[in-house]
């Protein structure tokens, strides 16, 4: 069961999302260094993927450390589950090109714990209890990826909840891509289901943000030169993509 898993985050404050890591300390450091972790109402969300670098330099150990750290000191730090998270739960290994990263993170904690447990159990504990999904009071609704083209009423949605992490539809909000997996017009149906009026997600390596109907693909770190974060004050309304596209920001402006 999935319970306690999709966040509600009122109209006041200001919010950061910031997409897939993947390994790379240097910008998990920088988005941090963005947050006030003191302020309440200052609330920085994740979408997953902290882990499985492509290079040789992999700090994901390092982020998983102190993101557990942040996850339990602070309720405005919000680090949502990603499919290279999902793979460890599930058992399920993820491949890019011919590299076993499943395997590969399996072997940086041997390397970097001197012992591979019980380091992994309480990494896949830690990644069980990550948040999904967060939606806003002023319109947004944040995900990994997705949505589900097989959504067609709330009650299908938290179904979600009901289920385990092999579920079809949780398994699409970790996995699917634009165009593939779902249109435009999905991407419409499950707002007006869902009560929002635009989607942030990560998962796809876009150019620093795109744009697919009301949906926001933003690239924080991996895969992309212009790295790019959303920067958003909770107390005003989002009501389409294109305010959203005036609320995106750069690392390298920082």
């Amino acid at each position: 069961m999935l319970k306690d898993k999709f966040i509600q985050l009122p109209a006041k404050g200001r919010l950061l999302v910031v997409t897939d890591l993947h390994g790379d300390l240097e910008d998990y450091e920088k988005y941090i260094d963005l947050w006030d972790c003191n302020n309440p109402d200052h609330h920085l969300v994740f979408v997953g993927d902290f882990i499985h670098a492509t290079c040789e330099d992999d700090g994901s150990i390092e982020i998983i450390d102190d993101v557990i750290e942040k996850y339990e000191k602070y309720p405005n730090f919000h680090p949502l589950l990603g499919n290279h998270e999902w793979s460890h739960i599930v058992r399920s290994p993820v491949f890019k090109g011919f590299n076993n990263q499943t395997q590969e993170f399996e072997d940086l904690i041997k390397k970097k714990k001197g012992s591979l447990e019980p380091y992994l159990t309480d990494y896949v504990e830690f990644f069980k209890s990550m948040p999904l999904f967060v939606q806003t009071e002023n319109g947004l609704f944040i995900s990994h990826t997705g949505p589900s083209r097989f959504i067609h009423s709330m009650n299908d949605f938290n179904m979600i909840f009901d289920n385990d992490y092999n579920y079809d539809l949780l398994h699409d909000f970790l996995w699917n891509r634009y165009d593939n997996d779902y249109s435009v017009a999905d991407v419409e149906g499950f707002l007006e289901i869902i009560g929002s009026n635009c989607m942030v997600v990560g998962h796809t390596v876009v150019d620093g943000y795109f744009t697919y109907g009301n949906q926001l693909i933003v690239s924080s770190s991996f895969g992309s030169d212009n790295k790019a974060y959303l920067d958003v004050d909770l107390s005003l309304p989002v009501r389409n993509v294109d305010y959203l596209i005036n609320n995106i920001k750069f690392i390298q402006e920082e």
